[in-house]
């Protein structure tokens, strides 16, 4: 019995280990190759830059809350106890517990003139006793308690709460934006580096193949020099050859392992045992070369349009707009309105649970007048701060057009390049297949089969290149243009979205895929707007120039 329960434990002990802490649905990414599908969602999931990005929404969110706060009545409870010396607490009337230090001398009247003042012909008359309803006396108690509960309003500070309140908002906006342009630019890459280890297989094929050839090489120069047909030179010349062309593959190989730890860092997939073998994160697929159409000018427009960074640059001025209008607010009055009630203990009474209750209401204003040109100088920095802004959306534009220019660019290359070589291939198989044949006939020479031969490795070495050029700028395309659709929709639908993303959050960032911060429903208001689309101070217009 014990054998069997032993086989039992065991088993469950595997199945524990193989799938402890996986959610249903998780990729098992060891179980199988990994398909770029299942590697784009892992990443969405867990991608360390998705997941800053969502903990930034998070944090926007309080900082809303805490602008929006000063727009809201303050209720507040405060209170207080004292205890007092009694020597510092004085009432007039009543007896007293202290003596006086001075008191009031009396002589007779018939007292001669010039006679000394003696204890014997005077009396001393102590104040305290001759002003008895004068003097300070100690009466109540020395110890007191408040308790207050009172509402206070901010009724105007020259529209700074307003104005941050909306730049607060306009801050969130912008975070779900980077978090829209943060999933392009991790799917651009994850689907780069899946294709870079597509890549870096096939030129291992490559370099296997011209290695297998060269090794049938080198046999038949050995065969041939044992049966005295060709001389040794030719044996040393296809020895040269092959291993010369031995690093080649160890390269190719090496790059194909450093590909597959580069795609499991972007899949925040944590280093382990696996990571000491040759294939640390086998994937699935094959370079396809499926062209696309395209046009410059279109995607130009749509890049300016949709593009998310730019969505971000341009919610940066108009909560720069916001920014001015809350440090402008410092050169205006503050007034606050506060109404409450308060209870304390009857100061006349010695017992504390005597009290005295009653309400309280009253305006408070302050103006800085003059406070030494702070203000001023905030609302410069802040104006500067806000061309600076200007400036880098400016700039923003320019990239993402070069961008967009370079991508157009690198696919009509790639086109070209790969037409390129699917003739440069059949020409060389062509020339290889005839070298030879000529050696085989005596009429040829070993050294037109091995430069036929590097010629044909060097074919297909750049027509695998150029397909993954062509791979990479279709992505690149995609992303600059944010007209990526299929993983972004998984993203939105919940089929691969980080768990800390909360449903309201998801929601919002499906709707921020589309919008824009010039909308109407917006926060920020039309004159910020309007500012915003005004260029950068120094900005010089050559669309009407020669």
């Amino acid at each position: 019995m014990r054998p069997v329960i032993a086989v039992f434990a065991a088993g469950i002990f595997f199945a524990w280990n193989c799938g402890a802490g996986e959610a249903p649905g998780r990729i098992t990414y060891r179980s199988h190759p990994l398909a770029i599908d299942e590697a784009v969602q892992l990443a969405l999931r867990q991608n360390p830059s998705i997941l800053e990005q969502v903990q930034e929404l998070k944090r926007q969110r309080g900082i809303v809350l805490v602008a929006q706060s000063t727009l809201l009545p303050q209720l507040t409870m405060t209170g207080t106890y004292s205890k007092t010396d009694p020597a510092l607490l004085h009432t007039s009337g009543g007896n007293t517990s202290s003596t006086s230090n001075l008191d009031l001398v009396a002589a007779p009247a018939n007292l001669p003139a010039g006679t000394p003042l003696t204890t014997s012909n005077t009396a001393s008359v102590p104040l305290n006793q001759l002003f008895g309803g004068v003097t300070s006396a100690i009466s109540g108690t020395t110890d007191s308690w408040v308790v207050q509960l009172y509402v206070s309003q901010t009724l105007w500070n020259g529209g700074a709460d307003i104005a941050a309140r909306r730049q607060a908002r306009i801050s969130e906006d912008a975070a779900y934006y980077q978090l829209r342009d943060t999933i392009d630019q991790v799917v651009a890459n994850v689907r780069t580096q899946f294709d870079q280890i597509l890549l870096d297989r096939a030129l291992i094929q490559v370099q296997e193949e011209s290695v297998n050839l060269l090794q049938s090489q080198l046999a038949d120069q050995r065969s041939r020099f044992e049966a005295g047909t060709v001389p040794q030179f030719n044996v040393l010349q296809a020895e040269t050859q092959l291993e010369n062309q031995i690093p080649s593959l160890i390269t190719a190989r090496n790059n194909y392992r450093i590909a597959q730890l580069t795609l499991a860092r972007t899949l925040g997939i944590p280093a382990d045992q696996q990571y000491a073998s040759d294939e640390p994160l086998p994937v699935a697929g094959m370079l396809t070369y499926t062209p696309i159409q395209f046009d410059l000018a279109s995607a130009l427009a749509i890049a300016r349009a949709d593009r998310p960074f730019l969505k971000v640059q341009r919610s940066n001025v108009l909560a720069g707009v916001e920014n001015v209008t809350v440090q402008a607010a410092g050169f205006q009055p503050t007034i606050t309105a506060q109404a409450g009630l308060e209870q304390r203990n009857d100061p006349s009474s010695t017992q504390l649970t005597k009290t005295r209750e009653g309400w309280f209401l009253g305006l408070s204003g302050s103006w800085n007048i003059f406070d030494g040109f702070r203000t001023y100088g905030n609302v410069k920095e802040a104006r500067a701060s806000l061309e600076q802004a200007k400036a880098t959306f400016d700039d923003a534009v320019r990239q993402v057009e070069l961008e967009v220019a370079t991508a157009v660019s690198n696919l009509r290359n790639a086109q070209e390049t790969i037409v390129s070589t699917q003739k440069a291939i059949e020409e060389a198989r062509e020339a290889l297949r005839l070298s030879n044949e000529r050696l085989a006939a005596g009429t040829g020479t070993q050294l037109d089969v091995l430069n036929a031969q590097t010629q044909l490795t060097t074919a297909e070495t750049n027509f695998v290149q150029a397909e993954f050029n062509y791979i990479s700028a279709v992505i690149e395309f995609q992303r600059s243009t944010a007209t990526e659709i299929k993983y972004n929709n998984e993203f939105d639908s919940a089929t691969a979205r980080p768990s800390t993303l909360t449903t309201g959050e998801a929601s919002k960032a499906a709707k921020f895929r589309h919008d824009s911060p010039l909308d109407p429903d917006k926060p920020a208001t039309a004159k910020a707007k309007r500012i915003s689309l005004t260029p950068p101070a120094g900005k010089v217009d050559l669309r009407n120039n020669d």
